[in-house]
């Protein structure tokens, strides 16, 4: 049996796959299941070129010639740097103006999440100062929290432990992402490939 392989993003496999991926691998235990971390772009190019069976991605994509199983909505919330540790259920509020003039660090433009945060600015008439970019999530929030500016990061990348940060909404504003699973679309789909969407689709929802 051929390997199936997964792609997922590095954010949502540390902060949202840990459990779900040690269930599938009990699930499945003779199945060899490789997964490899990378962007939706690459995800959605690596599905075309089928170099991957499946993948959890975050929308809108191109749906041309995929499945697309949509799983849920994931806030993203603002983050600055804080003096003391904030409580991590506390999300304050600001006004769209009071971000016009505070340097952002943000995911590159590249990326699909990006897009959504860029958006986000448009709608709300914003055009953010952003003078870093970085890819990596955790790597975001210690420049955040050593003073180098605001960001937009998932919420499930801000429980648990506390940190250096204050979370934060625009006022009359909520900022989301769409998460999805993706195959592509045959009329003669893989029977394991459908077996893991399900799997992982009940799994993350459940967890959630």
């Amino acid at each position: 049996m051929r390997p199936l392989h997964f792609a997922t993003g590095v954010t949502t496999l540390i902060y949202q796959l840990g459990r779900p991926l040690r269930q599938l691998r009990k699930r499945f235990p003779n199945a060899e299941i490789r997964v490899t971390v990378g962007a939706t772009e690459e995800m959605v190019a690596g599905l075309h070129d089928r170099r991957f069976d499946l993948a959890l991605i975050s929308l809108p994509v191109p749906e041309d010639n995929l499945q697309i199983i949509p799983l849920f909505e994931e806030e993203l919330l603002f983050v600055r740097p804080s003096a003391k540790k904030a409580a991590s259920s506390h999300i304050g509020s600001v006004e769209p103006g009071e971000l016009a003039n505070v340097p952002f660090l943000l995911y590159p433009k590249r990326s699909n999440v990006r897009r959504v945060i860029d958006g986000f600015f448009r709608e709300i008439g914003i055009q953010p100062h952003a003078p870093m970019e970085a890819e990596d999530t955790e790597a975001i929030k210690r420049l955040v929290e050593s003073g180098f500016g605001y960001s937009v990061l998932p919420e499930h990348a801000l429980r648990g432990r506390s940190h250096f940060l204050q979370k934060f909404r625009v006022e009359g504003h909520r900022l989301t992402r769409k998460l999805a699973m993706a195959m592509v679309r045959t009329d003669n789909p893989r029977k394991l490939t459908l077996a893991v969407a399900d799997f992982l689709r009940n799994a993350l929802i459940e967890a959630k």
